[in-house]
């Protein structure tokens, strides 16, 4: 029987790998919730709380961990600080960090304040509702291709 052995860099490790899960997984489903919004446009408002719950307890903490366990892997493995996969990983999280905080949350709360606005006067929204979230998508769609650019880094370490 093989045990594994367990130590303070697997747990580190560990820890890593599921913030980069729970950080970023929920976010690769945000597009399916909003390709559905025309179909059920009084849905919108409730789906945006939805994100912006999942945002403050599995985006925000779980980036702060995956930095901290990014850190701790670094100090503790066999890696340089001047190897391209951690330069990349840590480019990529600082990016994303500011992406979140700079962008995401503002326009996620704009976007909401937008739907109930709209949805208070009839049931349609607005355009102006439509060109956030196009934008809402566009950059989330470029912070994804930061992720898996930057989960290939980690894991080829090229």
């Amino acid at each position: 029987m093989l045990l594994a052995t367990v130590t303070d860099y697997s747990v580190g490790l560990f820890l890593h790998i599921l913030a980069v899960v729970l950080a970023f997984g929920p976010t690769f489903g945000y597009g399916i919730f909003f390709s559905v919004a025309p179909q059920y446009p009084r849905a919108v408002p409730a789906i945006l709380s939805g994100v912006q719950r999942c945002d403050r307890y599995l985006v925000n903490p779980g980036m702060i961990v995956l930095l901290l366990a990014g850190i701790y892997l670094l100090a503790e493995g066999p890696w340089e600080a001047s190897e391209a996969f951690v330069s990349v990983g840590f480019l990529a999280i600082i990016v994303l960090f500011g992406l979140q905080h700079a962008f995401f949350q503002p326009q996620v709360r704009k976007a909401k304040e937008l739907a109930e606005r709209d949805l208070g006067a009839g049931d349609t929204l607005s355009p102006e509702f439509e060109a956030v979230s196009r934008r809402i998508g566009q950059v989330g769609t470029v912070a994804g291709l930061i992720v898996v650019v930057t989960i290939f880094f980690m894991v080829a370490k090229p």
